[in-house]
């Protein structure tokens, strides 16, 4: 009969089954299975049907029984240790397991968890552990014949658990290290279940783990961060901020303090899917807001709109001056937004300027307009410069858009104003060549011997009149001079306006004849008076009358009427004439402008008399405009002053009259000019008038004759070679006779700053060239022949 069948504790087909079932066990120990007591048995029984590791230690040697699983444990001490004394087998570990087989084999049942122990199992020392229990066994007799141990190895899991502790040390020290704050809050109270060192610090280093936020943090409820976090525990969808106020009391009983913060809040999720907290992650980035806040300051500060764009063009910010210019909200103008602004007809260059950009990364420029808030498009220039990484690449734009309208019209003012004064010139030369040929002319025919009385005559009125033509074009120039510089001062008197109006059409009736216009005048009211310079006045009329008959063909119509305005009179001419565009009257009261249309109507002009009427009659205090229906349909000049209907002493007639010299005397004069052809015509005429004439051509000279010959009077032009006309003045005044003459300053200079020097350097009367001859001489018969005082005041 085979042993199985003899032994059906032993009848198992495990390995440790038949190992048990071949060996022999006649030798000392346990003895032959059939002799085994019916306890060891049962154990043995249980142990060999189980998977779980077991082993049983039996009889006084402690002999040791185990099934396949322990075989495992033992490694290569199985299979040579089935029925080896226990404390033999693992004799490495004697020493820890004594005590314990002492407790066992005395009675006591215990257990023991993850054991640490140094076995050599495989031919080298290695650490394990070990959970188990150990229960006495006892024979029939109630004895404790040895112990049952079931146990597991719990190395792998010993290690991992260290592995994990290690793992989440690292992590906690990451975690409490970490330079932004990081927070678990678990439940709807928002419980603190975690708090790293950025957190505590931010908080005022104060306890919040396992606190409500409301009770751990009170001053954030109003705040709004609660309300953020119910949102995101309740929907389960996280929450990013950026730029985050929070204030915070940082210290009890002290104010709180400002903080600035970019944080998500994400939710926590158990086993089942359902939020059960929430993770709190973030920085603080106060040093950064106020650094961008200054700078936001800064770019609110500048004139220019400033903005930031994205590497591809969508724009990312704006400073306040695009909604001062726009009206259009910052936050409505970012990405493309801003673009509707755009004049339509500059969005394709804006388009393509930003494709061309895009994949450089060098600075641009680019002019386009823009609509302001209140629908008008003014030009501005938008300059960008690339915010690069280290290999080049353009991470952002930094850009400008400045107004450039003014700049654009002042160049434009500047370009007319370059080409006006080209024309200017070149109508200069014209309006001075032209006199210039009939006195060379008339000069040829004075000098000739066959030229008859008649025609002598003749010529000498040509040359009067050329002359007195090219006085008057340098007397604008004078004029417009000084009204740009503030320096004409006006002699206002009380004028009948009567007068003044027949004086003007007396100056331009006979000019309206030889066209055959029609001339009317009106005057709205009877004995009308006007307090203005009546020379100054009737020059604007007569040159706005002047412009009407010039610019008007043949057969035509002039108008002059002056009405009376509340509290202004207005002159009003009128014509019939070929009109003005638009872009002549925004322009036609400019230095030199004149009109395209007239220039081959032209009679004769600088293009200046308009703005020469229009500074005088702003002197005045008072407005001249334009008007017209366009080309051809004529043009309506209007002049407005002050008006009051008080009554004042008129003066009799607004024109000029120049004193009638008086019967000759004999006086010395002595002319000084290093113009010789000038000072002997000059010193032929006033021989003609009975004066003892002599003339020299440089300031030695003339100061030279001065000492010997004490002239009454000394006529000098400035600047002269030698000695200026200055110096000689002086010279002569030095003299113990010299404030008898009449000193005469002849110059070509004839602004007020040469009059105060002439006066300075001791003259007692200015002339500016080209002066008349009949001036200069009723001067001289005006100075008396005996000494007097000397006429100090300059004219």
């Amino acid at each position: 009969m085979s042993a199985a069948s003899d032994l059906p504790f032993l009848s198992g087909d495990t390995s440790t089954s038949r190992l048990m079932r071949g060996m022999d066990w006649s030798g000392p120990g346990l003895g032959p299975p059939q002799q085994w007591p019916q306890s060891l048995r049962s154990v043995v029984s249980l142990m060999l049907g189980s998977a779980f590791p077991m082993f049983v230690a039996w009889g006084p040697s402690l002999n040791t029984l185990y099934n396949d699983a322990y075989g495992e444990i033992m490694g290569a001490k199985h299979p040579a240790g089935m029925g080896q004394p226990f404390l033999d087998i693992w004799h490495e570990i004697r020493v820890e397991l004594v005590p314990l087989v002492a407790r066992a084999v005395g009675g006591e049942a215990f257990f023991m968890e993850n054991l640490p122990l140094r076995m050599r199992r495989h031919g080298y020392d290695e650490e394990t552990w070990f959970t188990f229990s150990l229960s006495p066994v006892r024979d029939e007799a109630g004895a404790v014949a040895g112990f049952f141990c079931a146990c597991t190895e719990t190395t792998g899991m010993v290690l991992a658990e260290r592995h994990q502790r290690a793992e989440q040390e690292r992590l906690q020290s990451l975690f409490s290290q970490a330079p932004g704050f990081i927070a678990i809050m678990r439940g709807p109270d928002h419980v603190f279940e975690i708090a790293n060192q950025a957190y505590v610090q931010l908080t005022g280093f104060r306890d919040v783990i396992g606190k409500p936020l409301a009770l751990a943090l009170p001053e954030v409820v109003e705040q709004g961060f609660v309300k953020l976090l119910d949102q995101v525990f309740t929907t389960g969808e996280p929450y990013v901020g950026r730029s985050v106020r929070l204030m915070l009391n940082h210290e009890r009983d002290a104010p709180p303090t400002e903080a600035w913060l970019d944080f998500v809040y994400q939710p926590l999720r158990d086993a089942k899917g359902a939020v059960n907290g929430v993770f709190v992650q973030g920085h603080e980035v106060t040093e950064l807001q106020r650094i961008q806040q200054a700078l936001l300051a800064f770019s609110n500060s500048i004139p220019a709109i400033a903005w930031v764009a994205a590497a591809d063009g969508p724009l990312e910010r704006f400073n306040s001056q695009w909604q001062a210019y726009t009206g259009q909200t910052a936050e409505s103008a970012l990405g493309n937004g801003w673009m509707a602004f755009l004049h339509p007809d500059d969005r394709v260059v804006a388009r393509e300027n930003w494709a061309r950009v895009r994949g450089g990364n060098q600075e641009w420029q680019v002019d386009y307009r823009l609509r302001g808030a209140g629908g008008a498009y003014r030009w501005f220039k938008a300059r960008a410069v690339p915010q690069l990484d280290a290999d080049g690449r353009v991470l952002r734009w930094f850009g400008t858009t400045t107004d450039i309208e003014d700049a654009k019209k002042n160049h434009q003012a500047l370009r007319d104003a370059d080409r006006q004064k080209d024309e200017f010139l070149a109508t200069l030369a014209h309006e001075l060549r032209n006199p210039l040929a009939p006195i060379r002319a008339a000069a040829q025919l004075l000098g000739s011997p066959a030229s008859q009385p008649a025609a002598r005559e003749h010529a000498v009125e040509v040359i009067g009149r050329q002359v007195g033509h090219m006085a008057r074009l340098l007397d604008d120039l004078i004029d417009v001079a000084r009204i740009t510089q503030r320096r004409v001062v006006l002699k206002k008197v009380p004028l009948a306006v009567d007068d003044l109006v027949e004086s003007v059409l007396e100056t331009v009736r006979p000019l309206a004849q030889a066209k055959r216009h029609v001339l009317v005048a009106t005057i709205g009211g009877d004995g009308l008076q006007l307090v203005a310079d009546p020379l100054r006045l009737a020059q604007v009329l007569s040159n706005l009358l002047n412009n009407a008959v010039k610019y008007t063909d043949e057969g035509g119509r002039i108008g002059f009427d002056v009405q009376v305005e509340v509290d202004w009179l207005s002159f009003t001419v009128t014509d019939s004439g070929i009109g003005l565009s638009q872009a002549a009257i925004e322009n036609i009261f400019t230095m030199f402008a004149q009109e395209k249309s007239a220039l081959d109507r032209s009679e004769g002009g600088l293009g200046i008399g308009l703005a020469l009427a229009k500074g005088l009659v702003e002197l005045h205090g008072g407005t001249v405009s334009a008007f017209s229906e366009g080309p051809g349909r004529g043009s309506r000049f209007v002049v407005k002053l002050p008006y009051s209907a008080d009554r004042q002493q008129v003066v009799a007639s607004p024109a000029a009259t120049l004193p009638a010299p008086g019967p000759p005397q004999a006086r010395t004069v002595l002319l000084a000019d290093d113009n010789r052809d000038a000072v002997d015509v000059l010193a032929e005429l006033l021989r003609m008038d009975g004066y003892l004439v002599h003339t020299a051509n440089d300031g030695r000279e003339a100061a030279d004759l001065a000492m010997r010959l004490r002239p009454d009077v000394l006529v000098l032009d400035i600047g002269m070679p030698g000695l200026n006309g200055y110096e000689v003045a002086r010279l002569v005044r030095a003299q113990p006779w010299g404030d008898r003459p009449l000193l005469i300053a002849a110059t070509g200079w004839g602004q007020d700053d040469d009059r105060q020097k002439a006066l300075a350097a001791g003259f007692n009367r200015h002339l500016t060239k080209p002066f008349d001859p009949q001036q200069l001489s009723a001067w001289i018969a005006e100075f008396p022949v005996p000494e007097s005082d000397v006429d100090k005041g300059l004219p």
